[in-house]
């Protein structure tokens, strides 16, 4: 009885560990959605496909060995992504961490986000402190949530 007990709580505890998901893999945006403090939402990604409906083949790649690149069409909107230095990317947890030196913002070279997995889509929000939104110009934006799908 102890020991169909003991089974059964080892299965338990190590439940998560064996159904994790992991970030590695080719991925796609399903959308990129920046929420006011008034809760008002704007997909940031349909705009950029009405403007260039190449992006919607633009896929988010991170491999094993830390690096993460962008694969899309030949000159896909306002860049050609395959020409982009990779980026690197570290998760801990249900943390992720995306360091990209090519192309810095007013925030820096590194970007850090809550990733929940849901089925196959991963969801990243990133909730912008004080200062981000200072720095940002933006008073009123709380935060991004991007949604990929693995492919």
């Amino acid at each position: 009885m102890k020991k169909k007990l003991l089974i059964t709580l080892f299965f338990i505890a190590t439940a998560n560990f064996l159904f994790a998901q992991s970030i590695v893999g080719a991925w796609k945006t399903l959308s990129n959605v920046m929420e006011n403090s008034d809760n008002k939402k704007t997909d940031m990604l349909s705009m950029q496909l009405k403007m260039w409906p190449c992006m919607a083949q633009l896929q988010t790649i991170f491999q094993a060995d830390g690096k993460q690149i962008m694969k899309s069409p030949a000159r896909c909107g306002p860049m050609d992504y395959n020409k982009l230095s990779a980026s690197s990317w570290k998760m801990t947890g249900n943390e992720i961490s995306i360091t990209n030196t090519s192309m810095p913002t007013p925030l820096g070279v590194t970007a850090t986000y809550k990733v929940e997995f849901s089925g196959n889509k991963a969801i990243f929000t990133h909730e912008y402190s004080d200062d981000e939104r200072k720095k940002l110009h933006t008073p009123k934006t709380k935060k991004v949530i991007i949604t990929y799908v693995k492919i």
